[in-house]
């Protein structure tokens, strides 16, 4: 039995990656930082990006977008990893919207969407349900051809960039998830309240909540058939899950670049630190470990563009690389001594970065309940 392996990306994927890291290492990453010091949005560099056609390539070619495959996708999150940008959220939320939005939404915000004049959120996340996203109490009552929403999410990405988000709220009398409908929320309703955070990272993106007092859509906001929002949310978080990993891969490779360069310069007691087994040791192992963490992504993502579901592969990756990557940039900082310590160095910003992904769509903790319940079955989940 022959088993053929093919590791190769194609001329497309190699000149996409090429051009990526030109745009990122002249556009992005020499300015990033700053905008991350003054909690400044950098609009002007986004429709930059949506002029390289590095926005929304998963949208269909007619509202802008390229219908990039998954490994296309993962490349380019691994890229902006590499370059201290964060997670492309807004174009996933658009893959939600191209999906299963009306169309007269989607023919108004995609294109808007991958040229980088708007920005789409995703809203889930509750004050008293984070992981368990099928208990949440937010409400849209239908009022004739209009719903009525009343409740409050928390730990929303972008509450001050995105000028919508794709947003869940209890339709039906059902407990669970049965009861969950998905709705296109203008920011700019009446009623709808925001505020903001002071997180540890991912402060590219403003970070807080929504209050939404008697906000009024259209009918024709709702996303998809009533009572179907949680399985959208769902079958989105597998290539969410995959890209966040990608993402992180990306972050401990432009870890790992700079402190073998700066090992190979810096001196101690006479002699480059490059030389010391402890120094060495910590930069093999991470790279060992990141190269294999990159396979599975890609194998992950790989799956993806054959059409098999890869729910175990996504959360596998998802608990295991950020957490792999948050080690490995912990010990590149280590290898820098006390300047590695303060924001002089790229290290500390990398490791606030990836620390939010072993929270953000899916802790560490949630995803291993996955693996488990995809490899034990679903009777033996620890909450039933």
């Amino acid at each position: 039995m022959k088993l053929a392996l093919d590791f190769d990306y194609t001329s497309e994927q190699v000149l996409f990656r090429r051009t990526v890291r030109e745009f990122a290492r002249k556009e992005i990453t020499p300015t990033v930082r700053e905008f991350e010091r003054k909690r400044e949005f950098p609009w002007d560099l986004y429709k930059r990006m949506g002029q390289n056609g590095l926005l929304g390539i998963r949208f269909p070619r007619q509202y802008g977008g390229q219908e990039a495959d998954a490994i296309t996708t993962g490349i380019l999150a691994e890229e902006m990893g590499r370059a201290g940008w964060q997670i492309p959220l807004s174009d996933i939320m658009g893959e939600i919207l191209a999906l299963h939005g009306p169309d007269h939404l989607k023919s108004e915000w995609l294109p808007l969407l991958s040229k980088g004049e708007r920005m789409l959120g995703i809203a889930n996340t509750e004050p008293s349900t984070g992981s368990d996203a099928a208990a949440i109490t937010t409400r849209a009552a239908r009022q004739g051809e209009e719903y009525v929403l009343n409740g409050e999410k928390q730990c929303i990405t972008g509450v001050r960039e995105c000028s919508a988000y794709c947003l869940l709220a209890r339709t039906g009398s059902e407990l669970g998830s049965k009861g969950v409908s998905m709705f296109f929320v203008e920011t700019n309703r009446d009623g709808l309240e925001k505020y903001d955070f002071d997180s540890l990272g991912w402060r590219l993106f403003s970070f807080g909540g929504l209050v939404l007092k008697d906000v009024t859509i259209p009918a024709s906001n709702l996303m998809g058939k009533e009572n179907h929002g949680f399985y959208y949310v769902m079958e989105t978080f597998d290539l969410m899950r995959s890209l966040i990993a990608a993402w992180c891969v990306g972050i401990a490779e432009a870890a790992l670049d700079e402190t073998i360069e700066y090992s190979k310069q810096r001196k101690a007691f006479g002699h480059p630190i490059a030389k010391f087994e402890s120094v060495q040791s910590r930069i093999v192992e991470g790279y060992t470990k990141l190269q294999a963490a990159k396979l599975l992504c890609y194998r992950t993502l790989w799956l993806k563009d054959k059409g098999e579901r890869i729910t175990k592969e996504s959360a596998m990756i998802k608990w295991y690389v950020p957490a792999l990557a948050f080690e490995i940039v912990n010990d590149c900082l280590q290898n820098r001594g006390a300047i590695g310590y303060t924001t002089e160095c790229m290290d500390e910003y990398r490791l606030r970065e990836v620390r939010g992904a072993m929270i953000g769509d899916g802790t560490t903790d949630i995803n291993k309940i996955v693996v488990a319940r995809e490899l034990l079955g679903r009777e033996f989940l620890p909450y039933r």
